[in-house]
């Protein structure tokens, strides 16, 4: 072998090695970013209808929220099955801990509920299609750091990504069925009631100004 050639070997050899060395850092980095601050999650299943579809469905999730405490009630999350440690779940958070959560516990049979208290250092999570989701009502309050993201933005495609028609998580709000919907329902009226009850209070309360203060007015100068 000349020296010709040995040059032109040593060139192409520290060539390749930048390049894998490069090719490397990358997979370092995006490991990094999707261990420990976002991740892409594909969805699959019934248990989160109609909230995401059955199949087809992607989001976008960030994994450092739950690290700090910022996971609440209402959020989406994802997590590791408390019965099958391989299996990575999507559901709703009901409850944190020190939260008292009411649930139907057959909501196939019936509407008979049941109210806990989630324990310290737990969540209670449920699908938003209750008839159809294996969650805390089976296997109870899920430990807190079974956690491993919470869902920031859904979307269907890349091409919803570049169109921006992406939804964000937290305007997903669940659909309720049965039981729960009809305490919904009840509980708007007597939301909606009390706030047409403060209204007329206010508006006596602006009667009732509007009259006396003029007097009062006219007194404290007639003095």
């Amino acid at each position: 072998m000349s020296l010709r050639n040995l040059k032109e070997l040593t060139i192409i050899a520290k060539e390749a090695f930048s390049k894998t060395f490069l090719v490397a850092k990358s997979l370092c980095f995006l490991h990094v970013i999707n261990t420990h601050v976002f991740t892409v999650a594909s969805l699959y299943g019934p248990s989160m209808l109609p909230t995401f579809n059955l199949t087809g469905d992607w989001a976008l999730a960030e994994r450092f929220s739950h690290k700090l405490g910022k996971v609440g009630a209402g959020d989406i999350v994802i997590l590791k099955s408390p019965v099958e440690p391989r299996k990575i779940m999507t559901k709703r958070v009901m409850g944190v801990e020190g939260d008292s959560v009411t649930y139907v516990v057959e909501p196939k049979n019936s509407d008979r509920t049941e109210t806990i208290v989630v324990p310290k250092g737990h969540i209670w999570v449920e699908g938003d299609n209750i008839y159809n989701s294996k969650d805390s009502r089976n296997f109870g309050a899920v430990p807190y750091g079974l956690l491993r993201g919470k869902m920031l933005w859904k979307f269907n495609s890349i091409q919803e990504i570049m169109r921006g028609r992406i939804k964000k998580t937290k305007y997903l709000r669940p659909r309720r069925y049965g039981h729960l919907k009809i305490l919904d329902i009840l509980e708007k009226r007597s939301k909606t009631a009390e706030q047409k009850s403060q209204g007329k209070c206010f508006t006596w309360h602006a009667i009732t100004v509007s009259i006396f203060l003029p007097i009062l007015y006219c007194n404290v100068f007639d003095l």
